[in-house]
């Protein structure tokens, strides 16, 4: 018997180029495209918006989540984005969401601040195990 494949789960933080008002149309473009191309890619995560900054989870096949990764890189909405987390997993925690989105969050700003100088090695870290705490608290039944 062959081993599970296994996922590649990657978490990165950037800062919000994205100016009031109309910041909350375009959380709202990023969701739809996100969610279609994603549910293509079979991609699962979550995405925690602040008015400062961008959190996401993404899981899926090794190569989709990178291709996600280098798109989100040129997308002049997002300035410094810093992988601060990455791992394989063998199932996504995000099954059944292909971008969960809950609407802002900005007391998340205190969690995301301190992600921008990440550990050399990408390893977890109490800050980034609290940051995938809080997006399952997000997606689950009754969250957030």
């Amino acid at each position: 018997m062959s081993p599970e494949p296994k996922l590649l789960s990657l978490v990165y933080v950037s800062e919000s180029r994205l100016a009031r008002p109309a910041d909350s149309l375009e959380i709202s473009k990023i969701i739809d495209v996100s969610r279609a191309r994603n549910a293509g890619l079979g991609v699962a995560g979550a995405l925690i918006a602040t008015h400062r900054f961008f959190a996401q989870i993404l899981e899926g096949p090794p190569q989709a989540v990178e291709d996600l990764m280098q798109s989100i890189g040129r997308d002049v909405r997002h300035d410094i984005v810093t992988i601060v987390r990455r791992e394989p997993v063998s199932r996504s925690r995000f099954v059944g969401w292909s971008m969960a989105y809950s609407g802002y969050s900005g007391y998340v700003d205190r969690d995301i601040a301190p992600l921008f100088h990440p550990p050399i090695d990408l390893s977890p870290t109490p800050g980034t195990d609290r940051l995938i705490r809080l997006f399952r608290a997000f997606v689950a039944p009754g969250g957030a």
